[in-house]
């Protein structure tokens, strides 16, 4: 594989031959001595397996603020604490709270390799250099976790296998955070290869994730302020350092032409985006994806359930679960039609209905995008046309059914059990929330098939259609030439099959952040870096959409309804809580404000 560079959760398996190249056929470190770990490239290889094990990737077992974590009820995914997804509130700033020893476990883990492998003598000082620089890619990576949740916390440079020198540590100013972050990728960026064997970082992993990194960090410096004295906040001196780092990183990468979007079925642009993040699997030469976590290997068991998660009810697994992660409404609007106007659905008020002929009819002729990512009402998914109906209106009432399977009466006027495979005559939903996740979801494999911990599809950490958003925010903010921007975001437009802008401003990058990047565990954090987590979420109510079969007229209704309460954040809420736990051991480690 050129180009595509995935890791897999590492299982227990038996050190072979030298003659492995991949990460895939490693041991973790946590079953070699440290004289093999350093006594040949395979042991260090071993290493790595364990550290890329531990990297904080926001992926489908990312819920209750976890990592590695089943998803159980389903209302923790980073997509609930936004509008893209049904949850109840917003989300807990203590769910997190195990992740912070994890993470300074896995950094002394990195720190003692570093510190090792500057004397292992039988390998060879190039081979050595980029080991060196990949360790300090993932350490980078995890230092970004750490400081998104937290901001400033302690940097711990040394090998430590205890918290004793965490004990009187106190919390670093958020701009060194970052600035040791910048640094690590710097490092790594340079002295990396630009191709790696299957299952390792390279420049371009490095670059990508420095361009996501340092917009984070100079958007905070730019929109947000300065708390406990620099140990949450950015200055704003630092913003166009920041911006600037990221801004170059993603033009390395765009001006390299290693990567480019994905465009395989040019003329199908549903197909398209929806195979972009199936077609991802190793061996897949995925063009977009500079790095991907793999689910594929059967012998690591590294699979996961976002296929039995997401199910519309009425195919739901013998396993259960089923409506997980269901998209808002809300979240529907912000795809535009095709002819570039806004998103929001034509379909009247309760007083005055605009009545469609098919189920699908408000969603005609949308931005293609949604129907890759989304399952659209009177579609076919796993075999089966969702219908997504509430209920029926009848003689001008309402009537609504309370499961699935359902047929309405007309003589009793109610509805009775039993399977109806009539359209239009019952209800398939039972509820308002009438859509569900197609992105990520396997859409070959047997329903039948469809069972807990048995998907495979990659996670695409990295991809090349964030750097084009990344660079188009970043020259943008930076002041450089609208054309830039501009360019970047219609490339995106282009492969999607939406018109082109003929200008660039703010509001449309960021819009085309959400409507591209939608379920990829990003929105929650733009919000967080753009400082706008509490202008979006001020008692906001999310909607839901009802869908009627009007029996007097042959067609259909759909009423846009209230679910759930309002959505709030305070400001406090940019910054998660340090663990009382981690508090209660280092008495120098201060509170974040509010909490």
């Amino acid at each position: 594989m050129k180009h595509v560079i995935y890791f897999l959760l590492i299982a227990v398996s038996v050190l072979q031959s030298a003659c492995r190249d991949n990460l895939l056929d490693v041991d973790p470190v946590t079953m070699l001595t440290k004289d093999q770990i350093y006594a040949s490239p395979e042991g260090v290889t071993a290493y790595f397996a364990s550290l890329y094990r531990d990297m904080p990737i926001e992926d489908y077992t990312f819920c209750n603020g976890r990592f590695g974590e089943f998803p159980a009820n389903g209302d923790s995914y980073t997509a609930n604490w936004t509008e893209e997804a049904f949850a109840y509130g917003t989300r807990n700033s203590q769910l997190n709270a195990e992740n912070w020893g994890k993470l300074y476990s896995a950094i002394r883990n990195v720190n003692t390799f570093l510190e090792e492998i500057a004397t292992v003598t039988n390998v060879d000082e190039p081979t050595k250099a980029r080991y060196t620089a990949e360790a300090r890619f993932v350490r980078a990576y995890y230092y970004f976790a750490l400081v998104k949740f937290w901001g400033g916390v302690p940097i711990l440079t040394g090998p430590a296998l205890d918290p004793g020198p965490l004990r009187n540590q106190p919390r670093n100013l958020e701009t060194e955070v970052w600035d040791f972050i910048k640094e690590d990728l710097d490092f790594a960026a340079a002295n990396l290869p630009a191709e790696s064997p299957y299952g390792r970082a390279n420049k371009y992993v490095a670059l990508g994730l420095l361009s996501r990194a340092m917009l984070h960090a100079g958007s905070i410096g730019k929109f947000g302020t300065v708390q406990l004295n620099g140990v949450i906040g950015v200055d704003a001196a630092k913003a166009t350092e920041y911006l600037q780092s990221s801004y170059a990183a993603s033009r390395t990468i765009i001006t390299d032409g290693y990567y480019h979007l994905f465009n395989q079925y040019p003329t199908d642009k549903i197909r398209n985006f929806q195979y972009l993040f199936y077609e991802c699997k190793p061996g897949d030469q995925n063009p977009e994806a500079i790095f991907a976590k793999g689910f594929d290997f059967a012998s690591t068991q590294s699979t996961h359930s976002q296929d039995l998660m997401v199910l519309p009810d009425y195919i739901r697994s013998p396993d259960g679960y089923a409506n997980r992660l269901q998209p808002t409404l809300d979240f529907v609007e912000q795809f535009e039609y095709r002819d570039g106007t806004p998103g929001a659905l034509d379909i009247g008020t309760p007083s005055n209905y605009v009545h469609h002929s098919t189920l699908g009819g408000p969603f005609e002729n949308k931005d293609p995008r949604l129907a890759a990512t989304v399952v659209i009402p009177g579609t076919e998914f796993r075999g089966e046309v969702i219908t997504a109906q509430r209920g029926v209106i009848y003689g001008g009432q309402e009537y609504n059914g309370n499961t699935v399977l359902q047929y309405f009466d007309t003589g009793s006027r109610s509805f009775q059990g039993g399977v109806t495979p009539i359209v239009g005559t019952g209800n398939s939903s039972s509820g308002s929330q009438t859509f569900w996740l197609k992105k990520w979801t396997d859409p070959v494999i047997e329903r039948n098939l469809v069972r807990a911990w048995t998907s495979r599809t990659s996670w695409i950490d990295i991809r090349y259609g964030e750097i084009l958003l990344n660079y188009a925010e970043a020259s943008f903010e930076l002041g450089n030439d609208p054309a830039e921007a501009l360019d970047a975001v219609n490339q995106i437009r282009t492969r999607a099959g939406m018109p082109l802008h003929t200008s660039i401003d703010r509001q449309k990058i960021r819009h085309e952040r959400r409507v591209e990047l939608s379920f990829e565990n990003k929105t929650y954090w733009d919000y967080v870096r753009w400082r706008t987590l509490t202008t979006e979420f001020n008692v906001r109510q999310l909607y839901g959409l009802d869908i009627y079969y009007d029996v007097d007229a042959g067609d259909y209704v759909f009423k846009k309804v209230p679910v759930y309460g309002g959505k709030t954040y305070q400001d406090r809420d940019y910054y998660f809580q340090i663990p009382g736990s981690e508090r209660a051991l280092n008495t120098a480690l201060v509170d974040n404000p509010g909490y």
